[in-house]
């Protein structure tokens, strides 16, 4: 059940920051802030077949929120890109 709801969350929080990257606006910090903390949550419920992409997915979260606090719109259009083909590498391969 928390794992549905953290998945939930998080999933809802990254679509809000791609459509404010897709404008080509920098994405708010507290929701970045907020996708960080729930990227580091879904790490620790992840099962050890996909703990190695939640643990990228996270740390791509980080780098995310480091080019918010430096106003880097290019950079955050790239990290949110890389975390979107992570997010789909991820659901791809280990959906059930």
């Amino acid at each position: 059940m928390e794992f549905q709801t953290t998945k939930r969350d998080l999933e809802k929080v990254f679509t809000l920051i791609q459509s404010q990257v897709a404008e080509a606006n920098l994405p708010e910090e507290e929701s970045v802030n907020r996708l960080v903390r729930l990227a580091r949550k879904m790490h620790q419920l992840a099962d050890e077949d996909w703990m190695d992409e939640a643990e990228d997915f996270s740390h791509l979260a980080g780098q995310l929120l480091n080019a918010v606090k430096k106003h880097d719109v290019e950079g955050c259009v790239m990290l949110v890109e890389s975390l979107d083909d992570a997010q789909a590498f991820c659901h791809r391969t280990f959906r059930d």
